[in-house]
């Protein structure tokens, strides 16, 4: 994809500050831009993340997510229990 120059006005004081911290980081307004602008775009959000995370890009169905659950606790039934004995501690029995 190719790039488009655009003119904007920001507050001078704001412009002086970012290009300041982005030069001690290694960027550059342009790419602050870009970068906030993308984050406008909800699933470039959420590639970036499953990017940044290594996780597989792609979409489980119903069944390969209970054949892949883990076994172990019910956690209706701990639910159950816990608000049991909170309710127990409130009320004193």
């Amino acid at each position: 994809m190719g790039k488009i120059r655009v003119t904007v006005s920001l507050d001078e004081e704001v412009v002086k500050k970012a290009k300041a911290k982005l030069a001690r980081e290694g960027g550059n307004l342009s790419q602050l831009v870009e970068a906030l602008l993308a984050m406008s775009d909800p699933l470039h959000v959420v590639d970036s993340l499953i990017e940044g995370l290594r996780l597989d890009k792609r979409i489980y169905s119903n069944q390969e997510i209970v054949v892949d659950r883990p076994e172990g606790y019910d956690a209706g039934t701990i639910v159950r229990e816990i608000r049991d004995e909170r309710e127990k501690n409130i009320l004193g029995y």
